[in-house]
This record gives structure tokens, C-alpha cells and sequence, in this order.
């Protein structure tokens, strides 16, 4: 009889040490996960106005998240004209056209913004003009 109370016993503790050591490894991986949300969070904090701007107008209003260049362009030239206005739209007419509807005074304004590919340079940059069309106008004749 004291055999197999020593063997269960020996049995239990080891059981016992086994899942301690799961749980320390669930503790450190729940722990990296809350780094990692920690740096994704930093992230955002580290972003301009700006950069969040043009950001939700690609990402949330066109859903494109693969347009960075679209992103900077909008972020470096065309920020500190759209971010008085009282709402700002954003359209793609076509998979390098673009136009952007915005108020200024009061009045309702359109910008199409062209991209363009250079290939001596190896680098796309973008074209705004400014246009009396709208999508209703353009879409709906």
C-alpha cells in the first residue's frame, strides 16, 4: 500500500509541475500580445493629423489600404486645403483617377487627381486639377 501512495504521489506532483509550466507559457504569450497592442496603439499615437487624414480617406472612404503613395500625396499637398472644409469625399473613377469633393466658403469644389507612372525615374507621383464636375455630373448625364 505504501508503494502506490509514494507512486501517486510522485505521479501527481509531476502532473502538477507540468501544468504549471502551461500556464507561465500562456502568461508570457497573453503578456507579448498586450506589448504588441501597446505598439500598435504607439503607432497611431505617433501619426500627423494629417497623416490620419489622408489615411481615413483612402482606407475608410475609398477602401484601399494598398495606396501609400495616394496616402503621402494627400497627407504633404493637399491637407491644409481639405482640412477646412466641413466634410471631404473621395471617389476612384478609375484605378488612376480619383476625385475628391470638399467645401470652401460655403461652396461645394472638386478636385480630380490624376496618377501617373514615371518610368525613367522608377517613381509615381500625382496631378490635381480643379473641375466644375461632380460624380452626379460626370455618372449621371
Amino acid at each position: 500500500m505504501p508503494k502506490y501512495f509514494l507512486l501517486t504521489l510522485i505521479i501527481s506532483l509531476m502532473l502538477a509541475a507540468g501544468c504549471g509550466k502551461d500556464k507561465s507559457r500562456d502568461n508570457t504569450q497573453t503578456s507579448g500580445t498586450k506589448e504588441q497592442e501597446q505598439v500598435n496603439d504607439n503607432d497611431t499615437a505617433e501619426m500627423t493629423p494629417a497623416e490620419i487624414f489622408a489615411e481615413a480617406l483612402v482606407q475608410n472612404v475609398i477602401n484601399d489600404e494598398n495606396e501609400p503613395e495616394l496616402e503621402d500625396f494627400i497627407a504633404e499637398s493637399l491637407y491644409t486645403k481639405l482640412s477646412a472644409s466641413p466634410k471631404v469625399t473621395m471617389d476612384r473613377v478609375s484605378s488612376s483617377l480619383f476625385i475628391i469633393k470638399y467645401f470652401e466658403n460655403g461652396a461645394e469644389k472638386n478636385l480630380l487627381l490624376q496618377k501617373y507612372y514615371n518610368p525613367k525615374e522608377d517613381e509615381i507621383f500625382f496631378e490635381t486639377s480643379e473641375t466644375q464636375f461632380s460624380n452626379t455630373k460626370l455618372f449621371l448625364k
